[in-house]
């Protein structure tokens, strides 16, 4: 059975498939790279179409990807059996069996020269440093590059056809949210929430969650607790409800923040200054303007409002497609400017963590940077009783 008999698994498509490659390879020649070596699994599924086992979850070094500039992919695996699979869910034409992670090195190296790159200039993604020690000494004349600033460009600026499948992964999140809110009601688990979204969300094809999805309550609100638990949700309290699915390889991040009963003035106050520095976030993203700023229009609003010490530290958005969190951030110092095709995560964020009967809010938009501003890819109700 050759490889194209059949498609590979949850397949982006062969347009968007070509898309990427010609993507791959214009980047390579304009940094001068003669190849590029992908350890990580989104990577090589990225660049092969083939779903790896444990794909996303876990960081394990079970698969490696060869592109050479001006060929198609090489993929490499380690795991036993999985040489059907490869026949007939990828789009490559030479798929290699990799030993013991031990030797790696000479492999991978075996790889480069067949390709002609024994003494080429090649980026990588990810790489123990057992592996750039070993193919050093099988390579002397191997040059190996970081190339974050490749990725970063690949994965940043998005052909129309990219953003079709984010758009439709938010849609699916977004429905997962929907069914989570109508979950929600005193005594109700957060976990039980959590389930509720994520059945929606799988119904409707989602391949996997990307993270564990968020339902935090009350005082886990206030600290912006990572996972939904076992904690009964009660009245009065506001609940940040996150998720996340996959489509063909694409990333669908949402959230909302809702609240169960009537707000008191404080949580509205929380979630009106959430909600302003979202909308204004929004008016301020067209091409040019740095991602600094963004996080700083954010910023801004939560420090009119005297609420600067409970937003988040981190950052105030991210890139959104093949990944989660993808770079450029919208965050302090990241004064890269947006571009038309960035698909960027506004989520303004703010916790209580000193007085945790207020609670939490997070509230999460997605726009893609046009040439005369942005698009919205996401369309979904607010708490109208914590905006009233």
């Amino acid at each position: 059975m050759s490889t194209l008999d059949a498609e590979p698994l949850f397949y982006c498509g062969d347009d968007v498939h070509h898309a990427k490659m010609l993507k791959i390879q214009r980047a390579l020649r304009g940094r001068g790279l003669d190849g590029l070596l992908l350890l990580k699994h989104d990577a090589v599924r990225y660049v092969t179409e083939f779903y790896a086992k444990g794909y996303r979850p876990f960081l394990d070094v079970e698969y490696a990807a060869v592109v050479p500039v001006g060929r198609d992919p090489v993929l490499g695996f380690t795991v036993a059996g999985e040489e059907r699979r490869v026949a007939i869910r990828s789009r490559v034409t030479d798929a290699r069996r990799l030993p013991r992670l031990a030797d790696w090195p000479l492999a991978l190296a075996a790889i480069l020269q067949d390709y002609g790159l024994a003494g080429g200039r090649i980026g990588f993604d990810l790489m123990p440093h057992f592996i750039y020690d070993g193919l050093r000494k099988a390579l002397p004349r191997l040059d190996l590059v970081d190339a974050g600033d490749v990725w970063v460009d690949l994965a940043a600026i998005k052909h129309p056809l990219e953003v079709a499948l984010i758009e439709h992964a938010l849609a699916i999140a977004q429905e997962g949210t929907a069914a989570a809110i109508r979950a929600v009601a005193p005594g109700r688990t957060e976990i039980e929430v959590s389930a509720e979204g994520e059945y929606r969300m799988r119904v409707l094809g989602s391949e996997m969650n990307p993270f564990i999805p968020v339902v935090a309550s009350g005082p886990n609100a206030a600290i912006w607790e990572r996972v939904a638990t076992t904690r009964r949700i009660g009245a009065g309290e506001m609940v940040i409800l996150d998720f996340g699915c996959v489509h063909r390889g694409y990333t669908g991040d949402f959230a909302r923040t809702m609240i169960v009963g009537d707000p008191t003035p404080r949580q509205r106050a929380l979630y009106r200054a959430a909600h302003e520095g979202l909308r204004r976030a929004i008016d301020a993203a067209k091409p040019g303007v740095p991602c600094s700023e963004i996080d700083r229009v954010v910023r801004r609003v939560a420090e009119d409002a005297g609420l600067a010490r409970y937003g988040q530290g981190w950052a105030t958005g991210h890139q959104l497609g093949f990944g989660l969190h993808g770079e450029p951030l919208l965050g302090p110092g990241v004064d890269v400017p947006l571009q038309p095709g960035m698909v960027i995560n506004i989520e303004p964020s703010l916790y209580t963590f000193d007085d945790p009967s207020v609670g939490g809010v997070e509230l999460e938009d997605t726009v893609v940077i046009t040439d005369a501003g942005c698009r919205r890819l996401t369309d979904f109700p607010y708490d109208e009783k914590l905006l009233s």
